[in-house]
């Protein structure tokens, strides 16, 4: 048989019957067949067709980021004005005009990753500024957190916004004292703008998303969900697919109501391959905690009692959840404050009492009550959070969120402590750091970028961050049976690192010399 033998390793498997090995053997299909030490494998197989020496380096389960914009990421890498890290509106504006003159053939300007809590002028920017670098082509940039956009003049007048537009439930379309346009448009009332930016063609797709596997492998990511898919897009991962063009596995969410539109999109078939999963639909109940939109159960600081945005009524979010259950879809919802929580957890409830075979799931999870906690408990689900938020927009939160909340925000450690099924990830291109290693430095830190403490109560450990990313994005998925530890029966995806992070007092320097899927060698660190 065409077996191969990676051996000399110290495999952390991530499976409690064999937590480590030295040894494993890889069949034809790509899977685990047998685990443990050199001397048993080679006893039991006697030869092998290849055989992989790792000279005693660690070897993980490869890294599944539960929450990824994938397509995103290879956006940013490709068409798309990345100004993540900009320090000031001077800077930012130096890039946009550096960016539309190497692109003059672009129909729209776009750009991502404004943060006004760094910028010198604690603001964001206005369609002043954009018309003043680019006032002949429409121009779109979004916050860091995809919560908030900008468009300049142009990019209104084509999307025949003024004064007088009727502002979508659940978003705002800011306005000056006079009364006149900022330019600015939050949550639901971003699709006034973005539903008339030309749709992306196949082959841009593509590369987008190529791009972005060829970075994740780089990170020693091997699966990843991509939490929000309009039909273009999962036609185009379908035809990936199909083309067996995929390199990450991938976990795909179809949005149920775009942003800016009342119109439910049309349910899609269940679709499930080796890599590729469409069997859960996304919402967004509530809006982004950076941005201040999120729906909280008290007043964001120095404001006149605003607590932000839900995005759903019950009875809309009930409805057409119920649809996709029915057709056996589970659901996801994006809920970061205290009333989106409940609200999504009140609807499924609901759901439960229909089919309570399927597991939903909550994304970001930015507070959890002890209700929610016997909700998430009895209905089996996942907590999708994102620690690396604390190390990347501290300031934000630190500005925004009254002082009791801070202590609280992103609880991860009281998730696992009450049995809770916790996966993490990123939510990239929402932070620039991707780096799964900062992320579970974090998670067991919560420090800041700034070395500020936030939330030390709920410091995990880091056995519990890397099983968050391994084991449990597999559980979140439903997928646990075929990945998320290095078993037998399981995916041959791992990978081999520059350093064992458990004997290191700082995780985040680790990185993968190697990543393999399938039992395929996919990158190695030049």
């Amino acid at each position: 048989m065409n077996f191969k033998l990676i051996h000399n390793a110290n495999i952390i498997t991530m499976d409690p019957a064999f937590a480590k090995a030295d040894s494993m053997v890889i069949n034809p299909l790509g899977k685990i067949e047998a685990i443990g030490t050199e001397t048993e494998l080679r006893n039991q197989f006697g030869s092998f067709s290849t055989e992989f020496d790792f000279n005693g380096k660690t070897v993980v389960p490869g890294l599944n980021d539960a929450h990824i914009h994938v397509w995103k990421i290879g956006h940013l890498r490709t068409f798309m004005l990345d100004v993540r890290g900009v320090k000031s509106i001077v800077e930012f504006k130096k890039l946009l005009k550096e960016f539309a003159e190497k692109n003059p053939n672009s129909e729209w300007i776009m750009a991502r990753g404004i943060n006004e809590m760094v910028l010198e002028e604690k603001r964001l920017p206005t369609k002043e500024d954009l018309d003043e670098i680019i006032s002949d082509r429409p121009v779109f940039v979004i916050r860091t957190c995809a919560h908030i956009g900008i468009a300049n003049s142009k990019a209104i007048a084509i999307s025949e916004v003024d004064e007088a537009t009727e502002v979508p439930f659940g978003g705002e379309i800011r306005k000056n004292q006079d009364g006149s346009l900022q330019g600015i448009f939050t949550e639901r009332a971003l699709g006034l703008i973005m539903n008339n930016i030309p749709a992306f063609t196949f082959e841009e797709y593509k590369n987008m998303i190529l791009e972005a596997h060829k970075y994740l492998l780089r990170l020693g990511i091997t699966s990843t969900t991509d939490p929000a898919a309009n039909e273009e897009l999962l036609a185009a991962y379908i035809k990936l697919d199909k083309e067996g063009l995929l390199q990450v596995r991938m976990n795909v969410f179809p949005l149920r109501i775009p942003d800016g539109s009342d119109e439910i999109q049309v349910l899609p078939e269940l679709y499930e391959s080796e890599f590729l999963q469409i069997k859960t639909v996304k919402f967004f109940s509530d809006g982004g905690l950076s941005s201040a939109t999120a729906a909280l159960n008290v007043p964001y600081k120095n404001t006149d009692g605003y607590k932000g945005v839900l995005r759903l009524d019950y009875d809309k979010f009930f409805q057409t959840a119920k649809e996709a259950v029915a057709k056996g879809f589970s659901v996801a919802t994006h809920a970061i404050g205290h009333q989106a929580v409940d609200l999504t957890l009140k609807v499924y409830r609901d759901l439960f009492k229909i089919d309570n075979t399927l597991k939903h799931r909550i994304e970001h999870v930015g507070f959890l009550s002890n209700e929610n906690i016997k909700d998430f408990k009895h209905m089996n689900m996942t907590a999708a959070m994102q620690p690396i938020f604390i190390y990347e927009l501290a300031n934000n939160f630190k500005s925004t969120l009254p002082d009791e909340l801070l202590e609280v925000v992103y609880p991860c450690k009281t998730v696992l402590d009450n049995g809770i099924n916790l996966a993490l990830s990123t939510d990239g291109p929402v932070v620039k750091e991707i780096n799964p290693w900062v992320n579970m430095e974090t998670a067991v830190t919560r420090k800041a970028m700034d070395g500020f403490v936030i939330g030390e109560s709920q410091k995990i450990t880091f056995e519990q961050a890397l099983r968050a990313y391994t084991v449990g994005s597999a559980i979140a998925d439903n997928l646990e049976n075929i990945k998320g530890s290095l078993s037998i029966g399981k995916y041959a995806d791992f990978i081999v690192l520059n350093k064992n992070p458990f004997k290191l007092d700082d995780v985040s320097t680790v990185e993968a010399n190697e990543t393999w899927v399938n039992g395929e060698l996919k990158y190695k660190k030049e």
